[in-house]
């Protein structure tokens, strides 16, 4: 397998006033193609700042991230502003909807930045409304729907654009365990069908859905755990 997402030598420092604090401490980790990933670790472990680095969100301090072999600190923001709409979907705790918008609206916009037109925004937006179970919500708002629908257009948005990796930060947290599970069937299926995914979670029974669990703490990877084989290996 190849790597889709690589980081090599990376390290995260954020400027807090007379203060700097090193979130990430020379990570180096890959992610293959088609493969599940789970990052956890307790609160403040800079698992959502290895995320957000992964997913070209942030650039690196020192070292680099690569995504498809592309190094992310070479580019603009337009690059990676291209390189986000293009290449990673995008699942949020909070699902980050726009309230006067409709469900069908919501999933078309990312497309629309895309430079989609209409008729294939409105195409794509419908058939993946379809494919998280909600083609007869497509007129309703995110306050018509319930937290585990608004999650599922949240998914449906972040398929869109057809992207290679599904990026997923606690996709479940603001949700019930039936709704929680709904959502995590979605995504394993995703998983199944060939997209990388790459999750968020400080809960164990979540984390052990995934391929692997990259374990990480004071910025550091402490280990890999293989759920595959139920092998452990180093960092």
């Amino acid at each position: 397998m190849k790597a889709i997402v690589r980081a090599e030598n990376v390290s995260k420092v954020f400027d807090m006033g007379k203060v700097q604090v090193k979130a990430l401490d020379n990570i180096n980790v890959e992610i293959d193609e088609g493969e599940f990933v789970a990052i956890m670790g307790p609160s403040g472990s800079g698992k959502t700042t290895l995320l957000n680095m992964l997913s070209a969100l942030l650039r690196p301090s020192a070292g680099e991230v690569f995504v498809n072999n592309k190094p992310i600190s070479k580019m603009d923001d337009d690059e990676l502003a291209i390189i986000r709409g293009k290449t990673i979907g995008f699942i949020f705790q909070t699902f980050n909807l726009i309230p006067r918008m409709t469900a069908l609206e919501n999933v078309m916009l990312p497309m629309w930045f895309a430079g989609l037109s209409v008729k294939q925004r409105e195409e794509r937006a419908k058939e993946a409304l379809e494919d998280v179970g909600l083609g007869d919500r497509v007129d309703h708002k995110p306050n018509e729907l319930s937290g585990g629908q608004r999650q599922r257009v949240a998914i449906a948005r972040a398929l869109g654009n057809k992207p290679d990796i599904i990026v997923a930060d606690e996709p479940t947290g603001n949700l019930d365990s039936k709704s929680g599970e709904q959502i995590l069937q979605i995504i394993e299926e995703l998983n199944k069908n060939g997209k990388t995914v790459l999750m968020v979670t400080h809960e164990r029974e979540i984390g052990l859905r995934a391929e692997r669990i990259v374990h990480i703490k004071d910025g550091k990877i402490i280990e890999n755990e293989i759920r595959k084989t139920g092998r452990r290996s180093p960092k």
